[in-house]
């Protein structure tokens, strides 16, 4: 039996998502029972507590080339504590305000846990993570150097599994490009830049439901990827998936 993974949601980071809720639920669930039945609050306002508990003061950090929080003030239980010390009512809900905050510890985890499965299921390595689907994609020329040329959709798809990822020379690239733009002391006028990748997929469905952009380099042996946060640039050393308009290849 096939399993499709292609959804519009990254279905590892929903399910650890619904884990961390889950094993809350369950720990809220373990200490309100366990508190005798006249000492209980309301069992709504027990899940509200929990819920301004949650509310922390976080620091940003860079792991494993994602973004991630990690609570260390309890905003959410000073604020409990100011208003129910008031009341006399702090010592009931206590324990259920710093549930709430040492949630976002559980939820943390649940973040690590889901980048983790993602890198295994979703390489980042693999051109095939980002072109789960190319029954449909279409070329389109986005820049004047691009030559006419149409796709091969089926070499397209049997020289997948021979593009590895490589290092992108930004740099480089650019450097290539300025070059042939501006002018030299042998050649006074500036020529026309030949763009690197001129060409663009369109229709393509990334494995983990992401939205990507697949750039074409000009001798169709090269593919940049780019994500909402990064780039990645994968080289075949196969024939082209590209042919000239009109050849019968």
């Amino acid at each position: 039996m096939e399993i499709n993974w292609d959804f519009e949601l990254n279905t590892i980071e929903l399910a650890c998502t619904i884990l961390a809720w889950m094993v809350l639920a369950f720990w809220l669930w373990r200490i309100y029972n366990a508190q005798h039945i006249e000492e209980r609050p309301d069992l709504w306002k027990v899940i509200f507590t929990v819920f301004i508990g949650l509310f922390s003061f976080s620091l940003t950090l860079p792991l494993f080339d994602e973004v991630l929080s990690l609570a260390v003030l309890p905003l959410g239980v000073w604020i409990l504590y100011g208003i129910l010390k008031r009341y006399e009512r702090w010592q009931a809900y206590r324990k259920y305000a710093w549930i709430g905050f040492l949630g976002n510890y559980i939820f943390f985890g649940a973040a690590i846990l889901a980048i983790g499965l993602s890198g295994l299921v979703y390489p980042k390595d693999s051109i095939e993570t980002y072109l789960a689907d190319v029954s449909n994609v279409e070329l389109i020329p986005i820049h004047p150097s691009g030559k006419k040329v149409d796709l091969n959709i089926t070499k397209l798809q049997e020289s997948l599994v021979t593009f590895e990822h490589e290092q992108s020379n930004v740099v480089q690239w650019y450097e290539e490009i300025r070059e042939q733009k501006w002018p030299t002391e042998e050649n006074k006028e500036p020529g026309k830049a030949q763009e690197k990748f001129p060409y663009l997929l369109t229709g393509v469905k990334a494995k983990a439901g992401e939205h990507v952009q697949v750039y074409v380099e000009l001798d169709g042996k090269g593919l940049l990827v780019t994500t909402e946060d990064r780039q990645y640039y994968f080289r075949s050393n196969t024939a082209s998936f590209l042919k000239e308009r009109g050849s019968e290849e």
